[in-house]
């Protein structure tokens, strides 16, 4: 049985595939408000990543963020290849720090009293971004050794060290780096090279300078040394401790920096630059990118932010290391203390307001263990129907646990759900063609349609794909849940990241929190009145896995089914349940079943696994019969892979449900739960 690699999407930004964000950024060329806010927010923590560790000046950082996505909205529309639109986003972000390092060179020593104060503001003068790596990732050991050696390498190594980052954690590609260089492959090659022999040089110091006691002869060698990195002091104390028997050499225990960077997350984005940025990209209304009135929009908006910001400072409004503002108009109070307490640690944008609402309006505030009422989801260019129902979205409790519940008595029939539609409906987005054509699940009409396909299945809940707050998947979440309380039907989401990464116990626990604003509502699916989650892992995962998401769970109180793997039951630390997502059936024992109707990737020349519907008959029928406590379908609706069971052009049937979700119907009505 071959196990699917799950997404087609293997680009840093999630599920939206090459395809899908050259689509995305044709609808922001075309003047669509949307797409713009959703190009911004979505690419605003790769651009704020590779700024910040390539600059050493972190005040400066976000005023450089800030001119790139200024130049990304003004010049969009001169982008000739929108498949090419982050490799040319990345070459503008390694200009402007290019740029600001020669003003910097000849400019005054001194900046300016308004500089000053936004930079009093703003950050921690006292701190680098290498610290907020630190801090923000949690990183320890040769982690943390790579991340405090990036200070000594020389400006043009940073910056070569901020692109290479990037793509050894596969968020960028190698000719997207040679691109931002402006170097050819082969000489992009040879400074990768010369750039991590510079970086090994400077983790041998770092230790070398940390170790305790620390080496006599080398402290005798930094007589003169102010305690800054710098490249002389590299290759003195490097010098040193190539020679030096007391230090070692190199040590022959160091990890190679790539394995240890590959996994590490991106540093989150600062409240007050995506409010900047945010607010500057919805300002400009209707306005096309490009426009006079977008670009002008989005200077009076930061403007604004910046003066904001100086009149909470004047006002006595301060709060130490990380005194934040909100859009473009005075930031919350309360927003302020949350990224002071390290809140702030969201996946991109925090925007959840519903469009048309003004720019200016301060984001609500999430108390983290209250839960608020379910973000409006955004609508698409083209205009949905209204809910029938509009007021039908359950309203969450009030406390952290709710009141009431509905619980699925085992076992729980569900499919996994991709809210990814109508974006991925690209050409060659799947083999196949859905019945319904490129349908839009902002929709009202298209969830309740699918809900009501799932439950003719014998389906009690769906699986929906989670990339994180604010993400496209996070923002149609409420749509789901409202339709699904109408019906009757169950949600609960796949969490996908701990594929892609290994997040912490600290950031899955936060999670958590944010989703418990869903997951105190009855449609949210509750088992033994705990509420469900699903979670995706990588080929690398182990009982890692499992023990960071025990330490999460300590608080939050979830039913954690995570994705099986090689030794699984052995792990210490064991969640609720375990699954399996493969191509084929798969029953794991004691945890759940699986049945998928096939396999064929999009950018596959033939099927993986062919699709048999009497294949598809039987296996169904084992898993019905299981009794496993999850009889779970691979999938509802994942067209890029070629595993949906929604009805297709390609298997019609007289129902209208499709041959396989006739199948579905057919057996779990003949072995019922």
């Amino acid at each position: 049985m071959t196990e699917t690699s799950h997404s087609e999407y293997d680009e840093y930004d999630g599920p939206d595939g090459p395809r899908a964000r050259a689509a995305l950024v044709r609808a922001a060329q075309a003047g669509d408000q949307r797409a713009l806010d959703t190009l911004v927010s979505d690419y605003l923590p790769l651009i704020y990543n590779i700024v910040g560790r390539a600059l050493d000046a972190p005040s400066d950082t976000d005023d450089v963020v800030q001119e790139v996505m200024l130049q990304m909205i003004r010049d969009l529309r001169t982008l000739r290849d929108p498949e090419a639109f982050r490799s040319w986003l990345v070459a503008i972000a390694m200009r402007e720090v290019r740029r600001h390092w020669r003003v910097r060179r000849g400019g005054p020593a001194t900046a300016g009293i308004e500089d000053l104060e936004e930079t009093a503001l703003l950050a921690d003068p006292g701190a680098d971004f290498v610290d907020l790596t630190i801090t923000v990732l949690h990183l320890s050991g040769q982690r943390q050794e790579t991340a405090e050696a990036t200070r000594w390498l020389d400006a043009d190594d940073r910056q070569l060290l901020s692109l290479w980052w990037m793509e050894v954690a596969g968020r960028l590609t190698r000719a997207e780096l040679a691109t931002a260089m402006e170097l050819p492959m082969p000489q992009t090659a040879v400074r990768v090279q010369r750039m991590k022999a510079r970086l090994d040089a400077a983790r041998a110091v770092v230790r070398a300078l940390g170790a305790v006691p620390r080496c006599p002869d080398l402290n005798a060698d930094l007589r003169g040394w102010d305690g800054r990195p710098a490249g002389l002091w590299r290759k003195r104390i490097a010098r040193h401790v190539r020679t030096c028997p007391a230090c070692g050499g190199v040590p022959i225990d160091m990890v190679p920096a790539e394995r240890l960077l590959a996994d590490l997350a991106l540093v989150s984005v600062p409240p007050v630059l995506i409010g900047l940025l945010t607010a500057g990209a919805g300002a400009g209304g209707a306005a096309a990118p490009g426009s006079d009135a977008t670009t002008a929009a989005f200077h009076t908006s930061a403007r604004a932010g910046r003066a904001a910001a100086r009149a909470a400072k004047a006002g006595g409004v301060s709060f130490g290391k990380a005194a934040v503002v909100s859009s473009a108009a005075l930031a919350l109070v309360a927003t302020t203390v949350a990224y002071t307490l390290g809140l702030f640690g969201q996946d991109a944008a925090h925007d959840e307001t519903p469009a048309g609402t003004a720019a200016s309006a301060p984001p609500a505030v999430r108390p983290s263990a209250t839960p608020s009422p379910s973000p409006t989801p955004k609508r698409s260019a083209t205009p949905s129907p209204k809910p029938s129902h509009p007021t039908a979205s359950p309203k969450p409790a009030t406390a952290g646990k709710p009141a009431a519940v509905t619980n699925t008595k085992l076992p729980v029939r569900a499919a996994f759900y991709y809210p990814w539609y109508s974006e991925n409906f690209t050409p060659g987005g799947s083999k196949y063609t859905p019945s319904a054509g490129k349908y839009d699940v902002d929709d009202p009409a298209t969830v309740e349609r699918q809900i009501k396909d799932m439950q003719y299945a014998g389906l009690q809940a769906g699986i929906s794909s989670w990339w994180g707050e604010g993400k496209r998947e996070d923002k149609r979440l409420p749509l789901l849940m409202s339709k699904g309380a109408e019906l009757g039907f169950s949600w609960t989401v796949y969490y996908e990241n701990e594929a892609y990464a290994d997040p912490s116990a600290a950031e899955i626990r936060k999670n958590l929190t944010y989703l418990r604003k869903y997951a105190v509502q009855k449609t949210w699916l509750h088992v033994d009145g705990k509420p469900v989650i699903f979670v995706y892992g990588g080929g690398g995962d182990g009982c890692d896995m499992a023990t960071r998401w025990a330490q999460a769970n300590k608080t939050e109180g979830y039913y954690v089914v995570l994705k099986v793997f090689g030794g699984y039951r052995d792990c210490a630390n064991q969640p609720e349940g375990w699954h399996q997502y493969a191509s084929g059936l798969d029953i794991q024992k004691g945890y759940s079943a699986i049945v998928s109707p096939g396999f064929w990737k999009n950018t596959d020349d033939k099927p993986t696994v062919p699709r048999d519907l009497n294949r598809f008959r039987k296996e169904a029928t084992a898993v019905a019969t299981s009794g496993e406590p999850f009889q779970l379908v691979v999938t509802y609706n994942e067209w890029g892979e070629g595993t949906a069971v929604e009805s297709s052009t390609d298997w019609p049937s007289s129902s209208g449900h499709g041959a396989y979700v006739d199948i579905l119907h057919e057996v779990f009505a003949a072995h019922p739960r």
